[in-house]
């Protein structure tokens, strides 16, 4: 007791003083309107902005829980795309493709042999020589599968080969890597008497059982004539952006045991 009352004692201007600022806010803002509008005002702005940080930070750390949401819708977008064009068209042009999203864990850029991986295996269905894509274009191929993971082969690899022709003529060529750039293949075998334009878009051709048709590669950059054949030697520049690549989709083609079965039996 004697503490508490040499505390008031030793304090008591101090205490005073927070006592009469009290009372006088009272009286500020009972008896002025506007005073107490402001108040609140000038309140709500500064918890407004403090809110709005801790809103940034809590999406900063949430953002991989929205990417990876945003893929499985884009996935299922995909697949239902797939089961509409299959409803629509005549059964002799059903696909059977369906698309599995995955995430890349690993990837090389810079090397002959390039190689990705990500986090989707036998467990979720994936096998060896599925096609694999991004948003924007064509990925590359599974080549090895275990139980969670699987690695990817991409056209940046020497030795890739990917089937494709241009889009506005349906001429066909061979798709590879020269391993100069990862953002650059080479176009070959389209004979010189073809029209070409810088510009011109470059999709798969369908003719294996693994890529679909008409998925994205890349457009003409520049080519020139090999007087030796009369072929072009064409730069294609990709639309993947290897050095940004995050997230894939694997397509499944759902017939193609069939269609191997049948091809065996003809040759």
């Amino acid at each position: 007791m004697r503490n508490l009352i040499n505390f008031i004692f030793k304090y008591s201007y101090t205490i005073l003083f927070i006592i009469l600022l009290i009372i006088s806010f009272i009286f500020v803002f009972s008896n002025s309107p506007f005073q107490r509008v402001s108040y609140f005002n000038s309140a709500n702005q500064v918890s407004g902005k403090i809110l709005n940080k801790w809103q940034n930070v809590k999406e900063y750390f949430n953002l991989r829980n929205i990417n990876d949401s945003l893929l499985l819708e884009n996935q299922n977008l995909r697949n239902n795309l797939e089961k509409y064009r299959n409803e629509k068209l005549p059964s002799i042009n059903k696909s059977g493709f369906e698309y599995i999203a995955a995430k890349v864990i690993n990837i090389s850029v810079n090397k002959s042999n390039n190689f990705i991986c990500v986090d989707k295996g036998t467990n979720h269905g994936i096998k060896q020589e599925m096609a694999v894509i991004s948003s924007n274009g064509v990925v590359g191929l599974v080549v090895s599968v275990s139980e969670n993971f699987s690695t990817i082969m991409p056209i940046i690899n020497k030795e890739s080969a990917l089937s494709v022709k241009l889009e506005k003529n349906n001429y066909f060529g061979s798709l590879t890597w020269n391993a100069n750039s990862p953002t650059e293949a080479i176009l070959s075998e389209i004979p010189a008497y073809v029209s070409l334009n810088k510009g011109d878009k470059i999709v798969t051709t369908g003719f294996s059982l693994i890529f679909p048709e008409g998925l994205p590669v890349g457009v003409i950059k520049n080519f020139k004539t090999n007087e030796s054949d009369k072929f072009y030697t064409i730069t294609i520049s990709l639309f993947t952006d290897f050095h940004n690549l995050n997230h894939v989709y694997i397509i499944k083609n759902d017939f193609v045991n069939e269609l191997k079965t049948l091809k065996t039996k003809t040759e």
